[in-house]
C-alpha cells in the first residue's frame, strides 16, 4: 500500500466535508492522495458520500458494519500509514464522535508503528465541542469553498441547507483570523509518549 498523505476518519458521511471539505480539496489539486474514511452510513448516506467524495476528488471508504470500530481505526490506519492524520475531538458531545476521537487516540497510542506514520495528527473544528483544544491551526480554502459546498450539497438526506449554513458562517469566522475568505480549523491533539512534528497541515 501506498503511504497516504492524508487520512481523516470520520464518523459520518458529511463530517468530512463539512469539517475539511476545502482543505481536503487544496491536498488533492496539489498531487496528493488523500482518504477520508466513514464509520457509519446506510446505502442513502453512502450514495450521497461518494458524490461528494468525487467532487473533491478523494477515495472514500466505509466500514462494513459487521466489523469493529476500533479494529477498522487501526485498519484504515495501517492501510494507508498516512504523514497526516484527522478525526473529531474526543470532547465533542455526540457520541459517536466521541468515540471515534477516543478509538483514533487509542490506536496510535498502541500502534507498533507509531514512531513511522502519522507524523502530523490533528482535531476536526466543531461547534459542539466543550473541551478546550489549544490554538487552532488556520488553512486558507477561499478558492475551494464553493467546491465545498457543493460537495455538502450531495447530502440530501442531511438538510444541506444548514449543513451550507453552518460551513458559511463557521468558515468565514475563521477566514477573517487569518485575513482570508473562508478558512478552516485544525487542532493538534494530546496523544501520550508522542509530540507530532509541526508543520503546516497542508
Amino acid at each position: 500500500m501506498v503511504p497516504n498523505n492524508l487520512l481523516l476518519i470520520a464518523a459520518h458521511c458529511d463530517d468530512g466535508e463539512l469539517w475539511a471539505g476545502g482543505t481536503i480539496a487544496r491536498w488533492v489539486d496539489s498531487g496528493k492522495q488523500v482518504t477520508l474514511a466513514v464509520a457509519h452510513h446506510d446505502g442513502t448516506r453512502q450514495s450521497e458520500a461518494e458524490a461528494g467524495a468525487a467532487l473533491l476528488g478523494c477515495e472514500i471508504w466505509f466500514r462494513e458494519q459487521d466489523v469493529d470500530l476500533f479494529e477498522w481505526v487501526c485498519n484504515c490506519l495501517h492501510r494507508t500509514q498516512p504523514e497526516v492524520l484527522v478525526t473529531h475531538p474526543v470532547g465533542d458531545p455526540h457520541f459517536e464522535h466521541h468515540e471515534i476521537g477516543e478509538l483514533v487516540k487509542k490506536a496510535l497510542t498502541k500502534s507498533r508503528q507509531r514512531k513511522d506514520y502519522p507524523r502530523r495528527w490533528y482535531w476536526f473544528d466543531t461547534y459542539y465541542s466543550t473541551e478546550p483544544k489549544g490554538f487552532p491551526l488556520f488553512i486558507d480554502i477561499s478558492e475551494y469553498f464553493e467546491r465545498k459546498c457543493s460537495a455538502l450539497a450531495c447530502h440530501r438526506s442531511q438538510s444541506p441547507e444548514d449543513l451550507l449554513e453552518m460551513a458559511r458562517s463557521t468558515n468565514a469566522l475563521h477566514g477573517q483570523r487569518i485575513r482570508a475568505k473562508y478558512a478552516e480549523a485544525f487542532y493538534v491533539f494530546p496523544l501520550l509518549g508522542r509530540w507530532p512534528r509541526f508543520r503546516d497541515l497542508p
